[in-house]
């Protein structure tokens, strides 16, 4: 008897563990949705081809330029763009659970006399939170040839916005300082370089969320 007793313990115990296990396997999932358009023309764009890192699909943008890719794990996720004849890009985007983080995307034209810039290293941190409703953003550039000099226009706007605010033009220095934001608000933001009036580059699109003040 105290031998089945003692056997049916240890199923008790593994049944318990297994729940637990199970609990912590647990994963949050949200999609991400959006138009990639053309950097200069702003004219949607078809045919580019989306993946993400983490993986989760690979698929191309619609005759309008739009995608969607659902059931995208909670979190920091990379949209990888690639189209022929435009710079490949990347781009970080943060994804809650069941919700759309809806956005668009731009892409460049290969302009090989810039070099291949990078706009990376934001200020805040892309996903930070409690942020103060007035702060300076900043970003760091690698990647352009010698002698290029850039001009840097800083686009901010809130989530879900289908409005993209332009929110500085052609700054010489690698930051902006912002105000008047809202409290418990999440923003994007994300820097076009221009060389000579041409658009030779985007950053990843950041996120940060504000705090009560």
């Amino acid at each position: 008897m105290n031998k089945y007793i003692y056997v049916g313990c240890l199923l008790f115990i593994s049944a318990c563990f297994g729940c637990e296990s199970d609990k912590l396997d647990v994963l949050n999932y949200g999609t991400i949705e959006g138009q990639v358009l053309d950097g200069e023309s702003y004219q949607p764009l078809s045919g580019v081809m989306i993946s993400t890192t983490p993986a989760s699909i690979t698929l191309l943008t619609d005759a309008e330029g739009r995608f969607s890719i659902p059931k995208v794990k909670e979190g920091d996720i990379e949209v990888n763009l690639k189209r022929k004849d435009y710079i490949a890009n990347s781009l970080k985007v943060a994804v809650y659970e069941n919700e759309v983080t809806n956005m668009n995307f731009l892409i460049f034209k290969d302009y090989n006399e810039t070099g291949n810039i990078s706009i990376y290293d934001p200020v805040p941190g892309n996903g930070a939170v409690d942020q103060h409703l007035a702060i300076t953003l900043k970003w760091n550039v690698e990647g352009k040839k010698a002698g290029v000099e850039l001009l840097y226009s800083i686009y901010l706007f809130e989530s879900n916005s289908t409005v993209q605010n332009l929110l500085s033009e052609d700054v010489i220095l690698k930051e902006v300082v912002t105000d008047n934001l809202k409290p418990n608000t999440t923003y994007y933001w994300y820097v076009v370089a221009k060389h000579e009036g041409n658009r030779v580059a985007n950053s990843p699109t950041w996120t940060f969320k504000t705090g009560e003040k």
